[in-house]
């Protein structure tokens, strides 16, 4: 009489490895810090103190050719008034992303138009000199 054999097939169990990778995902999301970038070319100016971004504020962008733009849509200095009216909250901070090479009169024309659509606080961003703490 032949006793029959039976094959087992022994298998790698992949659901700790999984639970493992899932969980190891959920930590990265959870603790990566997102910051919204416009995607427009402007070189900020550098300053040797500087704040971090908050959530609630509006960027308005000027490059070095004297176009601007707000949430990545280009407009002529003439819409800038409006399209901030409607983006505008009491408490939202409008942050000037000018270029460096760009005349002082031109940020100083944003800065009116804002200051007209209602803003409270205006802020020019910058960037932190180098070896400065």
């Amino acid at each position: 009489m032949e006793i029959p054999v039976r094959s087992q097939t022994t298998g790698l169990n992949l659901t700790p490895l999984i639970d493992i990778v899932f969980l190891l995902l959920v930590f990265f999301l959870l603790t990566t810090h997102f910051i919204e970038e416009d995607g427009i070319g402007v070189r900020l100016p550098s300053a040797a103190s500087t704040t971090v971004r908050e959530k609630d504020e509006v960027a308005v962008a000027i490059t070095r050719d004297g176009r601007y733009f707000i949430a990545g849509q280009q407009l002529p200095l003439a819409r800038v008034e409006e399209t901030l009216r409607g983006r505008l909250k009491p408490d939202t901070i409008v942050v000037i992303r000018g270029d460096r090479d760009v005349p002082l009169q031109t940020a100083v024309s944003v800065m009116e138009r804002v200051k007209k659509a209602g803003a409270n606080r205006i802020v020019v961003a910058t960037l932190e000199e180098a070896g400065a703490s």
